[in-house]
């Protein structure tokens, strides 16, 4: 489809003909680097618009074969949506792993949190005098009810229940300064 033409009312007439004529090969040649129909349209859409707007312009310079320009004007569109498409992918999997570090940091952080926590609590609790420290570590670490607690150690329900409610207070007193330091040291 060599054409040379001139400005002109056939210009329109001619640019309308190309379109119907070009534009399925143009969007089956579109689809062979991209693999997505609306994107794949676009492409081609911005060729003929770019064509036009070309037309437009008062220094264009004349274009020999419109088909092969259209079609290179397609593959360059193609290739740079491809090429833009691999930069926001890498970008992509690059903030993926961003996250996952992050992610990976957080759950080291929080577990060594945790041992921290452990560890002083276990401190404290082997701190406790021991009338106190039995029934609560029978009650919070074996999960035995107060009742059982009472009959294992031979012991009035009632005891165990103060002794226990006693534990926690003192354990709570003991650990708020603690936990708040703790706190603090991992926030740095």
């Amino acid at each position: 489809m060599a054409v040379k033409y001139k400005k002109g009312e056939t210009e329109d007439i001619l640019l309308e003909h190309v379109f119907k004529q070009l534009h399925a090969p143009l969007y089956f040649y579109a689809c062979k680097f991209i693999h997505e129909d609306e994107v794949a349209k676009d492409l081609v859409q911005d060729a003929f618009l770019n064509l036009l707007n070309r037309e437009q312009r008062k220094d264009k310079d004349e274009i020999e074969n419109l088909k092969s320009y259209l079609f290179r004007a397609v593959r360059n569109n193609c290739l740079n949506y491809l090429a833009r498409k691999k930069v926001e992918n890498d970008f992509q999997e690059k903030e993926i792993e961003r996250s996952k570090r992050e992610i990976h940091f957080y759950d080291t952080y929080s577990t060594l949190v945790e041992k921290e926590l452990q560890q002083k609590l276990k401190a404290v609790i082997e701190d406790l005098p021991e009338h106190y420290r039995v029934p609560f570590v029978l009650s919070c670490y074996e999960e035995l009810k107060n009742k059982e607690i009472a009959e294992k150690l031979g012991l009035p329900l009632r005891t165990v229940e103060t002794q226990i409610y006693r534990a926690l207070n003192m354990l709570r007193e003991k650990l708020r300064g603690q936990i708040l330091s703790l706190f603090l040291l991992f926030t740095k």
